[in-house]
């Protein structure tokens, strides 16, 4: 599975989350589904720090569409759910991109130092309230940590035997998955008090259901339409935000 298809899984399931929040108005099936986008958006973030060529040019390009999404995202939020406040999620990835490599490039004798920056990140991204907030941080560095793809995702050099490179890899990716998991866990597990645990387990299947694309990735770009998928995100939003008003107001 090539990077362009993962990207489309991630914006068709992110249109089912929208598209419920601006006509039905309420928490839907389809939400469930567009919990699928978030974590995808996540992993070719990751991705594309793995093979930018420019760290700095990628990071002001998150900034400069977060700025010009905004708008329109508050609009749409607030008649979904009467709040401006939120920042949308190319912040959130800016704040993620920021955190892995801060962590990228320190030397491994300073990596606690990272690793404080990092939990500062992650508070920092509640406290502003990014989208998704402290776990999409936390998602893009258990994403940048532990995922192994089988094609050099992390461009390690091991010189051992493939097996053994097939073996650590199988290694990191279990404990992926397990990390995952309990960050999407930890997500949810506060909703058990407030509404069926039926529908937490559900959001936190979801949230957690991506890492089988993640799996099947084969380390293809596949076709580039790389501002297509910048710009389809504030456009989207406009749309989702005028039809959400035309319908409740």
């Amino acid at each position: 599975m090539s990077s362009f298809v993962i990207k489309i899984i991630a914006i068709i399931s992110m249109i089912f989350d929208h598209a419920s929040d601006a006509i039905i108005g309420h928490f839907s099936f389809f939400n469930l589904i567009g919990r699928i986008a978030f974590p995808l958006f996540c992993f070719q973030l990751v991705n594309g720090f793995k093979h930018t060529k420019n760290i700095y040019k990628y990071m002001l390009r998150l900034i400069i569409f977060g700025i010009i999404s905004q708008i329109p995202f508050s609009i749409f939020i607030y008649f979904y759910s009467g709040s401006f406040t939120t920042l949308n999620i190319f912040f959130t990835l800016a704040l993620g991109l920021l955190a892995i490599y801060i962590l990228d490039k320190l030397p491994n004798n300073l990596k606690f130092i990272g690793i404080l920056v990092d939990i500062l990140i992650i508070a920092l991204a509640e406290i502003i309230k990014v989208d998704y907030g402290w776990f999409g941080v936390a998602l893009i560095l258990c994403i940048y940590l532990f995922y192994k793809e089988r094609n050099g995702f992390n461009k390690e050099i091991i010189k051992n035997t493939d097996n053994i490179n097939i073996l650590n890899k199988l290694k990191n990716n279990y404990l992926f998955t397990i990390i995952f998991f309990l960050l999407c866990f930890i997500k949810y597990c506060n909703l058990f008090s407030n509404v069926s645990s039926i529908i937490v387990w559900e959001q936190i299947l979801f949230t957690f259901s991506p890492i089988i694309f993640m799996l099947l990735y084969n380390g293809k770009k596949g076709p580039s339409l790389k501002y297509f998928f910048y710009a389809f995100y504030p456009i989207h939003l406009a749309i989702f935000a005028f039809v959400s008003y035309l319908l409740h107001f």
